[in-house]
């Protein structure tokens, strides 16, 4: 039996229908129950593994790891294991198929995110799960985003217990290396004895990327990854998101704390936290959709010549702010670091009591005193109900270099413009003031 062609085969009493994935270690079909008449995946044993095996009993004892701990664990945000067995020398286990689901790793992009009540659902229930497991002695050790489930309506299903442990029984083959680099806890890099808090600590990683659509510990080799997770302190998430509220940074911060002393206990301590964020998630009236504001910002001029990717972290990372008429923007004399790009509406730009400009959408507004330091030179006020994108200067600062000389380009664009604007009013106040 070839465990790489096996539709329409038989394999105990499954029938195989179609692969639906494959990984490292195994391949995944559908296959249905003809007992009990419901669909499950089938995971087997990817055969170049087993081939290449030095002790067949041993890769039998790891493959089969997965239905000895997730087994014995019932839970709705669990994958259940219903089944294990060989036959023709074919290692297979029978699990819950999820139907037109999806993992999260395909949510943390920066083209993909999600809104912040999706987020903090799946967050809470990820860490309910963890919490269950954790409680009946099961340390996962390969929480990352590929291995937790989404179903269409937003229900987590953490899967893949591979590699996980029970702290409480004598392994007799721990598996080398376990976890996967990005998402490993600062303990699992050192080659410390694993804890729930390395569970936690790869949940915390998650989150981040789901809010931000970063990694908090990216790098260009495993050596460089593994000093981050040692040594850095991961950029604030709402310096890529702006609409994050505090409490969500205090909630990251503390799952990915280098020590495991100072992470969350157990899942349900996070998951008690991930609930209040709720109570600051209240949307307000002016909240646009992402998707709505992208395609809204495609159409500004200032965004003319950015490509689609750098134009998602500027719509995640911006802050959208509604001005009423005559509500000043920025102030003279003002010193701050943000400048704001009009989307709608129009905005008058004063000296003193004296009118000098009138900017548009599309049109960005502070930026000069942003990059210079100094005071605001003039007060911009509405005109009419008036709306933009404000923006941190850190943000740019983040940004690739050919995005920031993009910002740049159109930073001078708009001075030279402002300035041959500015003189024209002049001279026509001054043509006016004549006798």
């Amino acid at each position: 039996m070839n465990p790489e062609a096996l539709e329409g085969c038989s394999l105990g009493k499954y029938r195989i229908q179609r692969r639906i994935g494959e990984g490292n270690m195994s391949i995944v079909y559908l296959a249905r129950d003809p007992f009990i008449d419901r669909e499950v995946a089938i995971k087997v044993a990817h055969p170049a593994r087993v081939a290449a095996a030095k002790e067949p009993e041993v890769m039998r004892r790891l493959f089969f790891n997965e239905a000895q701990t997730a087994g014995m664990l019932r839970h709705p945000n669990i994958t259940a294991i219903f089944d294990a067995g060989v036959e023709d020398g074919v290692f297979y286990i029978a699990m819950e198929y999820v139907p037109d689901g999806r993992t999260l790793e395909q949510l943390t992009s920066i083209q993909s995110l999600v809104p912040l009540e999706e987020v903090t659902q799946v967050l809470f229930q990820a860490a309910q799960a963890l919490d269950y497991a954790h409680r009946r002695g099961v340390v996962h050790r390969d929480v990352k985003p590929r291995n937790i489930l989404l179903t269409p309506t937003t229900d987590v299903k953490l899967s893949d217990f591979g590699v996980a442990v029970m702290p409480s029984r004598r392994v007799e083959i721990p598996p080398v290396n376990a976890g996967s680099p990005l998402y490993m806890s600062p303990e699992q890099v050192q080659g410390q004895p694993t804890t729930p808090q390395t569970d936690l600590f790869a949940l915390g990683v998650i989150a981040y990327q789901l809010l931000t659509g970063h990694h908090p510990f990216a790098g260009s080799n495993l050596e460089a990854i593994q000093h981050q997770i040692l040594t850095r302190r991961p950029t604030p998430v709402s310096e890529y998101r702006a609409n994050v509220p505090p409490i969500f940074q205090r909630i990251v911060d503390k799952a990915i704390a280098k020590s495991a002393l100072y992470r969350y206990k157990t899942g349900s301590d996070m998951a008690g936290d991930l609930a209040l964020v709720f109570d600051f998630l209240k949307r307000g009236p002016h909240d646009v959709p992402a998707a709505e504001k992208f395609s809204r910002v495609r159409t500004l001029r200032f965004f003319a010549e950015f490509p689609e990717l750098e134009l998602w972290e500027i719509v995640n990372a911006g802050e959208w702010l509604v001005f009423r008429h005559d509500e000043p923007i920025v102030q003279e004399g003002d010193v701050d670091s943000t400048f704001y790009v009009i989307v709608d509406g129009s905005v008058a730009v004063r000296k003193g009591t004296r009118d000098i400009l009138r900017l548009k959408p599309g049109d960005c507004l502070g930026e000069m005193a942003m990059f210079s330091g100094r005071r605001r030179s003039a007060t911009n006020a509405a005109e009419n109900e008036v709306t933009l994108i404000r923006m941190r200067g850190t943000v740019i600062d983040r940004t690739s270099v050919n995005c920031q000389l993009r910002f740049q380009r159109k930073f001078l664009n708009a001075l030279i413009e402002r300035l041959e604007n500015a003189t024209e009013l002049l001279g026509q106040a001054s043509l006016a003031e004549a006798p």
